[in-house]
């Protein structure tokens, strides 16, 4: 922990107006530039009917995803440096409204070894029932446990308890928190109020076992959702019965990845890396409705309810790319280096996780994007 965290002062290096605005494509026509869908063509005339503002605050080294709390009013934010033995990670409490860390830790070592590997932080998700966050320990296939008052580990769970853990995600109305598993077919199920680990839901494909990357959930119609990277398939399972009930091709998506779900308009939005685009489907029946070009390595995907609005995040374009409701492009957000999630705040603001790369000298930052009409 640096000097500059444990004083915990603000963080300075805000980006100022004028490179904000440069950050951004928000004028009138911004729909025609790179990375516009090239496959849509009536879209590309269509003028933004949104303007964005970006600030880039510096944060933690190897910022991962992040996830925000209505209860606490806090972003959390994991964070993971290199390859094993992972010697440094962080979880971070991040005040919104002062943009700055109010609270760091770095999780536990990982018992099982002796190199000084930690049960570093990838995947993130906050509990505000109990007040806790989850995050998944990737490397050892672990998940842990925290206070989200000051970031205090509440349980680790055993190693290899949910192989290559990716995505945590909360569903409060059952009590229950799924963990995603690209080394397996699996998405694997624990109980948020006794901490226990349950049944785990196995994935049928249309051949090859899928490996199930993000998860979504569509609480009104109680339906989780999860897309695998290796068979460009949908996966929907009823979280009444923790059973599989729907499957839907991605037809060319390659490297599907990112996932999220339009509760009203019943729509999910299925980000992939390697075509670079979002496709979106009917969750009611699979239907493909568009196919949008967004950047090179569209990673992640999330959907803003209050103003209905797609949050793209291109990590080898360096880009985030807006979409409305109506697939219209809105702006691409130059992000720098390489975004790499996204989480949204109960106002609807966008907070792009960033992680450097060896052709960005600048630190991972978090990237606060703000919709106005």
């Amino acid at each position: 922990m640096t000097p500059h965290f444990a004083q915990r002062t603000p963080l300075n290096r805000v980006l100022k107006t004028a490179l904000a605005c440069a950050l951004l494509g928000l004028a009138a026509g911004c729909a025609t530039q790179a990375g516009a869908p090239a496959d849509t063509a009536a879209t590309a005339t269509v003028a933004p009917q949104w303007a964005f503002q970006a600030q880039a605050i510096d944060l933690v080294p190897g910022v991962y995803q992040g996830a925000y709390s209505a209860r606490s009013q806090r972003l959390y934010v994991a964070s993971a440096v290199g390859r094993p033995p992972v010697r440094e990670s962080k979880l971070v409490k991040f005040d919104p409204s002062r943009l700055r860390i109010e609270t760091l830790v770095t999780p536990a070592p990982q018992a099982s070894r002796q190199d000084g590997q930690v049960q570093a932080a990838y995947g993130i998700a906050v509990d505000d029932t109990h007040g806790q966050v989850w995050t998944s320990n990737t490397r050892s296939g672990s998940i842990a446990v925290y206070r989200q008052g000051d970031l205090s580990l509440v349980k680790q769970f055993p190693d290899d308890a949910t192989p290559h853990a990716r995505d945590v995600l909360i569903d409060a109305a059952h009590s229950r928190a799924y963990v995603s598993s690209p080394a397996s077919n699996v998405i694997h199920v624990f109980d948020t109020d006794t901490l226990q680990p349950l049944p785990g839901i196995t994935l049928s494909g249309a051949g090859e076992a899928p490996k199930p990357m993000s998860l979504a959930l569509d609480a009104a119609h109680q339906r989780l959702y999860t897309v695998s990277l290796n068979t460009a398939e949908v996966f929907g399972i009823d979280t009444m019965t923790g059973r599989q009930v729907t499957r839907y091709n991605v037809p060319g998506a390659q490297g599907a990845s990112g996932l999220a779900v339009d509760s009203q308009a019943q729509r999910l939005y299925v980000t992939a890396q390697k075509s670079g685009d979002v496709t979106v489907l009917d969750s009611r029946n699979g239907q493909v409705l568009q196919h949008i070009a967004t950047g090179a390595g569209a990673l992640n995907v999330a959907f803003d309810p209050l103003h209905r609005l797609v949050y793209v995040a291109n990590r080898m374009a360096g880009t985030v790319t807006v979409l409305d409701d109506a697939g219209v492009v809105q702006a691409q957000i130059a992000t720098g280096s390489a975004p790499n999630h996204i989480a949204l705040d109960a106002q609807g603001t966008a907070w792009a996780l960033v992680k450097k790369s060896k052709d960005d000298p600048r630190a991972d930052r978090l990237v606060r994007i703000e919709a106005r009409r």
